[in-house]
Parts: C-alpha cells; structure tokens; sequence
C-alpha cells in the first residue's frame, strides 16, 4: 500500500512501451522509464550520482552502481534507496551484477586498486574474493556468466575467469585497432558475446575463440559508436547500449546475433532526451506478463503479516563501551533503521512492499509457579517495551496501530505499520486482570499456549494432557479478552484446546501461525475438523512459512545444524556474524558449500510448498478465513521468501495460482483486518451491556 503522494509517480512508471517491454535507462541525473512515444508521459527516479550500471531484480526493485563508489538497492515505486554498499575512499567499483533474483543471493562486485571481483551478502559482508590480475589495469565491465563463472573486461581484454582461483578458462585480446572491450554478455552454449569501444561486436565460442565480428553493416547500417551495454532477453536477442553513435542515430536497440535482425530501436530524443548511460530491458521473462500483474497487484494491495518476533533490544541504544566489531554486532541485530541482521527491518520491509507486522511479545514457558510467571512478565514487559520504543524513536518509519482503522490511517500516509501480538498467555500469570493491562498497552492478540502445557490450557507437545483442553483459568481468559477486544489465538494449542477455546469464543478466533495438516502432518498444524471450525467461528488462520512446518526438514536441518557446529560458526544471527576475519569469512563460504550439497540431497522448504498450505486451507475453510503470517525471526521462512524483502514472492505465487486482485487482497489483509473490527465490535456490545 503506497502513500497517495507516490501514486503519480508509480502511474508514470507502469506504462508498457510498444514494444511490449518496460525500457530502463540512466539519463545524467535521474532514472527514466520512457514511454511508448517521444510525445508520451516519462517519469524519473532522483539519483545522487551518475550510474553506469542498472539491474531489475525479481520483486521490482532496481540495483545501481553510482559514481563508481557505490552500489545501492532502489525502490522505484517509493523513489528511495533501501540498502547500499559503499565502496572504500582508496578504490573504484568498476563493475556490479546481482548473484541471483533477489538481494539475499548476493552481489557481484568489480574493484580496482587491486583488480578484484568481490561478493558481498547483503550485509555487505565479503564472501568470496578473486584477484583478477595487474593492479593497474582499467576494468570495464564484469558479470556472473551462469556458468559457474564471470565474465570479465580489462581494457582491449576479456576473460571468462572461475570465482575464488582467478584461473581463466579462456582469454580473448581484441586486434588492434578494435579498441577496447566495454561490455559483454552470456549466450547459448558456452558462447560469449563482447561488445567494443570502436562498434564491432565479437562472437566468440564457448573456448573464447573469434566465431565472427558482427558491423554497422550486419545490423541494417545502423551506425555503431560505443558498445557500453549488453543484456541478452529471453527470446535470445541482444539489447544494446549503443552511446556516441552520432545525433539522431538509435542509442538503444535489440537484435538477432545469428540472423543480424534489428527487433526494435530508439533514439535518444525517445529516451527522454537525456544522455544515456546504463540500460536494462525489463518484461522480456518467460512471465513477463504474470510478473507484470503481480507486481501492479503487490503495490496496491496492503499487505500484513501477523507474526515478527523480537529481540527485548529491538531499538535500544548501544550500552557504554561498545566499539568495533560488537558495537556494530550490536547495531546490525537492533537497529531496525538498518539492513541488519534481522528477517524483517525497515529497509527490508520497503523493498519487499510488507507494510504491516505484528510485533511479537513472547516468553517461553516456564514453571507454572509465582516464580515462572513473575519471570514471565518481566520478560513480556520489556518486549513492550522495546515495540513502544521503536515507535517512539522513529515515528517517522513507523507507527503503532491499536485499531484495524489505525492500520489502513498509518498506511496511508506511507509510513509502516506495528501492531502488537502476544504469544503464550502464560505471561498473564493467574491474574485475568492482566489482559485489560494488555490491552492498554496495544496488545490486539494473545495465544494461550506455547510449546509446553500452560496454566490457561494444554499445548499440541507433549502429547499427555494436562488439562483436557481448556482449563477453568483459561474459559475465564477467553470471555475476558472478548470483552476487552483481543483476538483469542490458538497457534501452539492442542487440538481439545483450539476446539474449545473456538466454541466458547463469542468473537472471531485466529491461528496467528499455523499450517494445513493435510499438507505437513505437524502437532502445530491445524487438520481439516479444524479448519472447518475455524471457519465456522468466523475465524482465520495465518498459514505460516515456517519451513519445518510447511515441508518434513528434519534430515536437513540437523545436517545444517552439525555443519554449523563443526565450523565453529553457532546460531545464524550471532555476535559472531559481524566477524569480517580472513578465518571467519572463509568458514562462511565453506557453511555456503556444505549447505548446498545438503539442500541437493533434502531440499528445503519454498515459496510454492508454503502457498500449498494456503490452497489447502482456502479449499476447506473458504477464502474468506486464511491469511498470511512469516514467524520471521522466531524460526520462520522459506526459501523465496526468508526475509521481508521477499514478501513479492508470495504474491507472485498467488497470482501464478489463479487468485483475483480481491482474493489476494483477503490473503494479505482483507480477512485479519475484517475480523479485528468484528472483535473490536463484540468488545463494545459487551462493555455496553455491562455498563447498562
């Protein structure tokens, strides 16, 4: 859900060009997507930099090289920069490429002084470094090849080198005059295509030997100048940054490198009249037209997730006498302004269009005594807390929504939205006067149970019941938070619990967490009786991308876990995870390669297994009664969708899928904020009625 003030923008953005594809290029001081005329509206992104590097990833987002000195991640729709990387004062980034689809892959990184291709995590963190020869010479261009390899150009040079040895599988020197090698791009078996300063393409084959030169004759007489950019599209053909070809000449165009056939064209005037200096052709995917869909159904729709758990120093000030590593350890797991460590921060939640999260207050259970619960509540309290502080701290990020209208107020004046979940009731001790203390505090759900039988009533582990279901304490709690207008949650429950607690509620009940049983037999997934029950309290379950939950991963996770140990390297969101040692990163890159070989044997859990559980439980218990939760940073997340910045992925399968724009709308939102009002409705009749 965008703020109105970006709607204009976002309109002049989306128009498709005639030649069916969205053209991006990089005038001198902003981003402009032209239209399909000179005439034709255009729209441009503000930049602090000239940029000569431009690439779309998979959610819309946009990665630039500016100024030689820094990579940035773009979201277009909001004109804001996300994350960024800065390049050290002593060199010069000559050269950037994305690792995969989406941020969280990683960055491919071209230096000088020395010549280095360098990947980055996106924490900006070296992962894999590989030295490409002298130190004074001027590279011009480099990108992985997928082929396991990168291309690389070095003045009148280009080699295809393997990551980490530098060792060239082949190298290829221009004759002289040809000039220098400005760019170069992948094609089909093993071919490569370079682009030169001097306008002749060279094909080469896949030994780096010259198949053919292709001229300014090969290509209709259209007059070549600079080669500066190559992307090859899907249906094969070559796009072109075509710069200093003379005025009036095409400065972009796409063609054939078999046939020579000019597809399409366009002159610097229908650019935007601005000079050019990097382009990327979006639209040209197998699925450009669903990707196209998906992404004008993202922006538009608000998108909630009802799970996000918390660390009680989320937006806590560093303690007195941090320095180095641990103060920026420290600054990386709690600033929620930064692309830290966290699933879910606020620069993830712009680039992957999240708008809204319930921010979780958890505690553990414990000891069912005076002592477990006074502990409890002390934990609780300070994750309060910790939400209300972040609010406080940056009201301008976010603010804290007590309401389903707050929610769609806050949005709409683009900031993100927090609200305020408490899972395991346990934390209300035996005091049912707690819960309108809650309540006050901003608290919208509260779950009875956790992992472990609690005085309110018996969880789904372990298996011996406690209490049969709900105990008496429990019945009571569940009548109190109807009348204070809390949702009941009933994630973590048993069975006997969630039934009763779903047939005692007067108001709408959720499952905040949960899964379809049919799809992962899990004790924390609800069954089809269940889902049944929900649906006809009047309630929804959050389906969870939890990957244990979604898919059996036991095999899996506990070779990840014994890989983790024998390195050395513990929890993934560790003080450890800022350790930029030589010993440190390279334990890192061997966990990246055992992990492969891992998931090659178990594979993990992914977007489409969790939007299976979606399906399942919209089959049983009706659209109107699922939506969407993550658990990110409480264990949550799947691959394609294991950070906030993701959150596109989920749409995108949803709309593969056959869902309508409302139908998503529900998933996302519509469903959780329709039964919050109903709770907040019941409250009032209820507190009206006492009042009488």
């Amino acid at each position: 859900m965008l703020h109105p003030t970006h709607l204009a923008l976002l309109a002049a953005l989306l128009p498709a060009s005639t030649l069916g594809q969205d053209l991006f290029v990089r005038g001198t001081s902003s981003l402009i997507l032209p239209g399909p005329s000179p005439e034709a509206p255009r729209s441009s992104l503000s930049l602090e930099g000239i940029a000569d590097d431009l690439h779309q990833l998979s959610d819309g987002t946009l990665l630039l090289r500016i100024d030689e000195q820094a990579a940035a991640l773009i979201v277009p729709s909001l004109d804001q920069r996300v994350w960024s990387w800065t390049c050290p004062e002593t060199r010069r980034l000559t050269g950037l490429a994305p690792l995969g689809a989406t941020l969280a892959d990683g960055v491919l990184l071209g230096l000088t002084r020395p010549l280095q291709a360098i990947e980055i995590d996106a924490l900006g963190r070296e992962q894999r470094i590989t030295e490409l020869g002298e130190s004074d010479g001027e590279m011009h261009h480099l990108m992985t090849s997928g082929r396991g390899t990168y291309l690389v150009c070095i003045g009148g040079q280009a080699m295809e080198v393997e990551p980490g040895t530098g060792t060239a599988r082949w190298t290829y020197t221009l004759p002289e005059p040809a000039g220098q090698v400005l760019s170069a791009t992948p094609l089909d078996q093993g071919q490569s295509l370079l682009g030169t300063g001097r306008g002749v393409f060279h094909l080469l084959d896949g030994r780096g030997a010259l198949v053919r030169t292709i001229g300014s004759g090969d290509l209709g007489g259209i007059p070549l100048g600079a080669l500066t950019g190559l992307q090859m599209l899907a249906d094969g053909s070559i796009a072109v940054l075509n710069r200093s070809a003379g005025e009036g000449q095409p400065v972009a165009f796409a063609f054939d490198p078999a046939s020579g056939e000019v597809h399409w064209k366009r002159t610097q005037a229908e650019l935007g009249g601005k000079r050019t200096q990097a382009l990327f052709v979006a639209g040209q995917e197998a699925e450009a037209e669903l990707l196209k869909r998906a992404r004008g159904v993202h922006r538009a729709t608000l998108t909630l997730d009802t799970h996000k758990d918390i660390s009680d120093q989320l937006a806590a000030p560093a303690p007195d006498g941090l320095e180095g590593d641990a103060l920026e350890a420290f600054g990386l797991a709690n600033d929620p302004t930064r692309w830290g460590y966290s699933q879910v921060d606020f620069p993830k939640m712009l680039a992957g269009g999240l708008d809204v999260a319930f921010y979780i207050v958890y505690a553990g259970q414990g000891s069912l005594d005076e002592e477990g619960f006074g502990i409890a509540a002390d934990t609780a309290n300070a994750k309060f807390d910790a939400i209300h502080r972040m609010c406080d701290r940056f009201p301008d990020h976010i603010e804290l929504a007590t309401s389903a209208d707050d929610v769609e107020r806050i949005a709409a004046t683009g900031k993100l939205v927090a609200c305020i979940g408490i899972e395991n009731g346990y934390v209300m001790g035996t005091d049912i006067g707690r819960i309108a203390e809650f309540h006050r505090r901003g608290a919208r759900y509260m779950s009875l149970t956790h992992n472990r039988h609690s005085q309110l009533g018996d969880s789904y582990t372990p298996d011996e019941p406690l209490h049969g279901g709900l105990s008496e304490l429990g019945r009571q709690a569940v009548v109190e938070l109807n009348r204070v207008g809390i949702l009941v949650d009933v994630s973590h429950s048993s069975k006997d619990t969630m039934m009763q607690a779903t047939a005692l509620s007067s108001a709408p009940v959720i499952a905040s967490h949960s899964g379809s049983r049919a799809k992962r037999d899990h004790g924390r997934n609800l069954d089809d009786e269940q889902l049944r029950a929900l649906a006809k309290n009047g309630g929804v379950i959050q389906c969870v991308a939890f990957s244990s939950y979604v898919t059996d991963t036991g095999l899996r996770d506990a070779a990840v876990r014994t890989a983790r140990e024998e390195l050395g390297l513990g929890r993934r969101f560790g003080a450890g995870a800022a350790d930029t040692s030589p010993e440190a990163q390279a334990k890192r890159r061997q966990l990246r390669d055992r992990v492969a070989e891992i998931e090659a044997e178990y594979p993990p859990s992914n977007v489409s297994d969790f939007v299976d559980h979606i399906d399942h439980a919209v089959e049983v218990a009706g659209i109107d009664h699922v939506a969407i939760s993550s658990d990110f940073d409480g264990g949550g997340g799947v691959v394609g969708w294991n950070n906030a910045a993701e959150t596109f992925a989920v749409t995108l399968e949803l709309c593969r899928r056959g869902y309508s724009d409302g139908d998503i709308a529900k998933l996302w939102s519509g469903n959780t904020l329709r039964i919050w009002r109903e709770v907040e409705q019941v409250a009032r009749r209820k507190q009206e009625a006492a009042g009488k």
